[in-house]
């Protein structure tokens, strides 16, 4: 009998807030949207969720990284016994900062930053971790963690800018060089490593950013390119990430990137998040974008 696929759900930005009826933070300030902890309750009950392999979220669990909404959060996995087949990486909105902060160093805001989303995963029992990490879920397959949001917020201006910096990318190349015999990797994390020009935008048929929007969410261009070099070299199959809540599925270099929506924001009556079949041997990845309605 031949074995099945290995499904994998991608789940992101899901800004789930302290009450039910509290609105998402964004810029505007008429029609913000709620109902992000109802959709949430829905999308976990869902068979194609909860009869998945495993779950990677993608950051923005929380709008404010308050603590009940991440009791909220792990309370739901509980209830639907999803708690032990999670991934969680940090979004900026987890240790976010949305407004004035007293003036410290990077360092100190960066520590700050990470304590924050680490109460929050104490919540749920999960130990501080150091990133990147590595995830193996089968002999084949490995998932390698980010930390995109690795700033140092100092305002709600910046509170959106990615950063991996130095660090990571080291740890991350000697991670690659340790499991090196793994056919299927995969990095995740929270920002976008490819944010287009208007030109490439336009030829993709996706919306344009403005100047400002690009500086408010861009990571640098040296994490960008280191990040892309490391995975070209290692064959990293494919990169996912959340942040820019719109699907994006691209090629760039022989490395498959995918761009999530956010989860709990509805379009057109739908909710979508993408899911990744991976065959038994690990020779092919097939991305899809679900879209369900609750």
């Amino acid at each position: 009998m031949r074995e099945k696929n290995y499904r994998l759900v991608q789940l992101s930005d899901l800004h789930l807030t302290e009450k039910d009826a509290d609105p998402r933070s964004e810029p505007k300030l008429l029609g913000k949207l709620k109902g992000m902890n109802d959709a949430f309750r829905k999308l976990a009950n869902s068979p194609i969720v909860k009869e998945s392999d495993w779950i990677l979220f993608t950051g923005d669990i929380t709008d404010k990284g308050d603590l009940n909404a991440w009791k909220f959060f792990w309370n739901t996995l509980e209830e639907c016994d999803l708690k032990k087949k999670c991934t969680i990486i940090p979004g900026n909105h987890d240790m976010c900062c949305l407004g004035a902060r007293l003036p410290k160093d990077d360092k100190e805001l960066i520590a700050d930053d990470l304590k924050k989303f680490h109460a929050g995963m104490a919540i749920g029992g999960i130990p501080e971790s150091k990133y990147p990490c590595v995830i193996r879920l089968n002999d084949n397959m490995a998932v390698f963690a980010f930390d995109s949001c690795n700033k140092g917020n100092t305002s709600g201006i910046t509170n959106a800018m990615g950063h991996i910096g130095y660090q990571q990318l080291e740890k991350f190349a000697r991670l690659l060089y340790k499991f090196r015999d793994i056919k299927v990797k995969i990095v995740i994390l929270h920002h976008s490593p490819n944010i287009p020009s208007d030109r490439t935008a336009t030829e993709r048929g996706i919306a344009t950013m403005s100047v400002v929007e690009r500086w408010g969410m861009e990571m640098p261009p040296e994490d960008r390119r280191a990040l892309r070099l490391l995975c070209v070299a290692h064959k990293v199959r494919l990169v996912i990430h959340g942040h820019l809540h719109r699907a994006e599925d691209r090629r760039i270099n022989s490395v498959r990137y995918i761009g999530a929506p956010a989860s709990t924001q509805p379009q057109n009556g739908e909710y979508a998040f993408f899911i990744y079949e991976v065959t038994p041997s690990g020779t092919k990845i097939t991305p899809k974008l679900e879209k369900i309605k609750l």
